[in-house]
């Protein structure tokens, strides 16, 4: 340093030398000047946010529709919406001075002032969806409201007016959109296939057809009808023309309200189950919203009742004062945000548990095809015998005598009264095993069938999920080593505690050895080498288990499922009484942990007809 100045090296170039390189005079303006936007280009940046895709303006015009409280609406697509798209309803229409207006920016009629936006109940209210559609599109408007001797038409494109003039036309408004994104190829460029922006016209569709059953709706192409939904009397029969009559026959009511919040609605049986969750639709005030609180209370309803893998059906519609929840949260009104989140959650949790019922859902009953050819008789020698000669003796090896079964497995419980199944386990007439695999009772409506395995399973998984961490595990008297492969001995080191919680208390014992010392007490019959294994393989290379929550259940759900009695065991009868007794006891009696039903029924009624009775 010489003179206050700083050396720098030919290699560090001054900031004055980088500003002139980026911005060179005498090129024009520089690019770094703030300016106000051209407003077409403003007008399509705010097009952009709205109308992202042809799915998005039918939604935004149906729900216009609705807004103007139409009774029939039909949508006309044409390739997807690309080429055309015509909504026509019969709602209130507007008035001549109304419909040129309705293409200007923020021009609604369902705000006036300030506090208006505290006690929304439309579902559209920015004032975005006319002139942004129009604003990408050639777009034609024509309307008439009500006792009106006729209608006036507007044409525009690319946000212009070109022509406005009386026409004659029904009662109703008709948006016809040509040509959408013709002005914005960058936004045309991203669109998908033809068959892709249908479906996704389609499932819009029928998201605001179920929120509002009472409305008729219509889809279709230049071919074919994608959607018939004719005004309904119920939501059940708006369900089976939306989605399919196979789904509403296996939905059961919701209904549950505390003050002014409410929860109404369907969700479907734990036996039947879904590849996808397209068919959970959640509504918050009739408005059709994704909100991470409404699938997570679904998801912790169903854990342990459905497959892995496998999803409930739902249409789930809250009700809440329009001042609880701020809906001015996303441009294209699909996001919302409740003022008081802690409230919905076991709101909706109380609401789909009673729709369930006390046992989360009841098992459905047992369906008797008739077979009017005898099977062979080599199939009727393969058939399990009743209680086998000496069946009275204890269980075998590895399975906890009869006096212990109940001690050993459940802590102390209420005893629960008959739940909707309309029968106790334990009042059951038990008269033998088929194949000792399922337990043959009789009960008041039929013949019952228990799976003794995903019985005993889900007994030992209620037992180990409700004794929690610190009475989990027992500590074993000679520690076992577990060896494991070294990628799954990072994941176990990682994970040491959440596996502590769940009850396996392991310990490294060098490279990839741990050290068992201590387990649950229901597995003291159990492989507990196998236990471990099967844990950590299930658990190590899935990236889906991230959540600690998520670990701790699915470690339980392996460990009852080693320790279960297993199919083809022989069970002591009053192994089997003990058994019975405690699925009364227990929350959910209906599925094992992986969701698969433990118990069916063959009625009476379902007999007698295969016998022709």
């Amino acid at each position: 340093m010489a003179g206050g100045r700083v050396r720098r090296t030919g290699a560090q170039p001054s900031l004055r030398h980088m500003i002139n390189q980026a911005h060179p005079q005498g090129k024009g303006e520089s690019v770094s000047r703030i300016r106000i936007l051209n407003p077409m280009v403003a007008a399509k940046i705010a097009a952009g946010e709205v109308i992202i895709r042809p799915a998005a303006a039918v939604k935004e015009l149906v729900e216009n529709a609705l807004d103007a409280f139409a009774r029939t609406i039909t949508v006309v697509v044409e390739e997807g919406g690309r080429r055309l798209i015509r909504v026509v309803d019969d709602g209130f229409g507007m008035t001549p001075e109304e419909v040129p207006l309705s293409l200007k920016r923020h021009a609604t009629s369902k705000l006036a002032a300030e506090a208006d936006l505290l006690d929304i109940t439309t579902l559209g209210f920015r004032g975005e969806a006319l002139p942004s559609i129009a604003a990408v599109s050639r777009l034609t408007l024509i309307s008439c409201p009500p006792g009106a001797q006729g209608g006036y038409r507007v044409e525009a494109r690319a946000g212009e007016i070109l022509s406005a003039s009386p026409w004659a036309a029904p009662p109703g408004t008709q948006v016809e959109v040509a040509e959408l994104f013709f002005n914005t190829p960058a936004r045309q460029k991203f669109l998908k296939s033809q068959e892709a922006e249908q479906a996704q016209i389609l499932g819009s569709l029928r998201h605001l057809a179920l929120g509002y059953p009472q409305v008729h709706f219509t889809l279709s192409t230049p071919t074919r009808t994608l959607l018939a939904a004719p005004a309904a009397t119920s939501l059940l029969e708006r369900v089976a023309a939306v989605f399919t009559p196979e789904l509403a026959a296996h939905m059961l009511p919701l209904s549950f309200s505390q003050g002014a919040w409410q929860v109404t609605g369907l969700t479907t049986e734990p036996d039947f189950t879904l590849a996808s969750s397209r068919f959970q639709v959640f509504l918050v005030n009739g408005r059709v919203v994704a909100d991470r609180i409404l699938g997570a209370v679904l998801r912790e309803v169903y854990a342990g009742l459905l497959p892995r893998g496998r999803h409930p059906g739902a249409v789930v519609n809250l009700s809440v004062p329009p001042e609880a929840v701020d809906v001015n949260v996303h441009p294209a009104k699909t996001e919302i945000r409740f003022h008081q989140p802690g409230k919905v959650y076991p709101l909706l949790l109380t609401a789909l548990r009673q729709g369930l019922g006390p046992l989360y859902g009841e098992s459905p009953r047992y369906r008797v095809t008739w077979q009017p050819d005898p099977p062979p008789r080599a199939a009727e020698s393969q058939a399990g015998e009743l209680f086998p000669r000496g069946a009275t003796a204890p269980g075998p090896a590895g399975f906890p005598p009869a006096a212990s079964f109940t001690g050993s497995t459940l802590a102390p419980g209420p005893v629960s009264h008959p739940g909707p199944r309309g029968f106790r386990f334990q009042d059951l007439t038990v008269f033998g095993t088929l194949a000792q695999t399922y337990i043959l009772a009789q009960g008041p409506d039929g013949l019952i069938l228990i799976d003794q395995h995903a019985a005993h399973e889900r007994v030992l998984y209620e037992a180990l999920k409700s004794r929690g961490p610190a009475g989990a595990a027992q500590t074993l008297l000679f520690p076992r080593v577990v060896e494991v492969t070294p990628p799954q001995a990072d994941w176990v080191k990682e994970h040491l505690d959440l596996l502590a919680q769940a009850g396996l208390t392991l310990e490294p014992f060098g490279g990839a050895s741990f050290m068992l010392i201590a387990v649950p007490a229901a597995l003291a019959h159990a492989d507990l080498e196998a236990v471990v294994a099967e844990a950590v393989e299930a658990l190590a290379p899935s990236k889906s288990f991230t959540n600690p929550q998520e670990v701790r259940e699915a470690a339980l759900q392996i460990m009852a499922c080693r320790g279960a009695v297993k199919a083809g065991e022989v069970l002591a009868p009053e192994a089997i009484h003990s058994l019975l007794a405690q699925l009364d006891e227990i929350p959910v009696s209906s599925h094992c942990p992986h969701g698969r039903p433990l118990w069916r029924l063959m009625s009476y009624q379902d007999i007698r007809q295969s016998f022709r009775r």
